[in-house]
């Protein structure tokens, strides 16, 4: 199966206005949306029943598609299209955390388009926040197979201590082994924020998906409790906070990122 186990960390680091850092243990999975038949049937404990251990349900995502009945690698693929002017006609790969005990939240899911014949055409990011429950989708043309730093004018309010007036510097380092993808925030020529998730690949079969409930069996609400004890610490930090802005649209587009060197002079650690 190309589908597979991801475990590592997820980390982040704030330098302004105030220092804050912290890092966690987390598991994910690499989906291949065309393998759903072989993945399901790995353990009853991965189903389509809502308060599953580990559930599955397309709906989940994307759903101003999928909820209308679209298939969610249709949906992936028609949002790049719509960014993108060319709609990618391969399999799509999702890296995510899925439904656990019946909730389900994912900071981001990354959706990996391929052309018919494998090459990699881009990357659709769908970003959610808390408590607004909104979402909002960047789309990162791939050049040559090469999935490598792109910048994004940021146009989602994610955490209410960021400002809008941003740009994301993301790179991306994809092999059988391992994954890495990290995001730098800069405003202006000053980066503010950084992160980093750090995950090895394992295979996907009915002893290592036991091995994952045991180790992360309430992942999702793992995720919503740390962003809230963080948004805590932020407080009592006395960072400001900015208003909440809505978000004009649903779509962005990013862009390679010619300049790499710049986004990677506070590489995480």
């Amino acid at each position: 199966m190309n589908s597979a186990l991801c475990l590592g960390w997820v980390s982040h680091r704030r330098q302004v206005p105030r220092a804050h850092a912290f890092r966690y243990r987390v598991g994910m999975f690499y989906l291949d949306l065309d393998e759903q038949a072989a993945w399901l049937g790995l353990s009853r404990w991965l189903g389509r029943w809502r308060l599953a251990p580990l559930c599955w349900r397309e709906t989940d995502y994307l759903p101003a598609l999928t909820g209308q009945g679209m298939p969610l690698a249709e949906a992936a693929r028609t949002l790049v299209g719509q960014a993108c002017g060319h709609t990618p006609s391969g399999p799509v790969h999702l890296l995510t955390q899925l439904r656990c005990w019946g909730l389900s939240f994912n900071p981001v899911s990354f959706y990996f388009c391929h052309e018919a014949g494998g090459q990699l055409a881009a990357i659709l990011l769908e970003v959610r926040n808390t408590p607004w429950r909104e979402r909002f989708h960047y789309v990162l043309p791939v050049q040559q197979n090469q999935a490598g730093s792109f910048k994004v004018a940021k146009a989602f309010h994610v955490s209410p201590f960021m400002p809008l007036n941003m740009h994301y510097h993301l790179r991306f380092k994809l092999d059988a082994a391992r994954l890495r993808i990290h995001m730098h925030n800069w405003q202006g020529a000053e980066q503010v924020f950084a992160a980093a998730l750090a995950l090895q690949r394992q295979p996907l079969d009915r002893k290592a998906l036991h091995r994952y409930i045991l180790a992360f069996p309430w992942m999702s609400l793992r995720t919503v409790t740390a962003i809230y004890w963080q948004a805590l610490r932020l407080l009592l930090k006395r960072t400001p906070v900015h208003d909440h802005a809505q978000a004009q649209g649903h779509l962005a587009l990013g862009q390679p990122n010619e300049d790499s060197d710049h986004a990677q002079q506070h590489p995480e650690r």
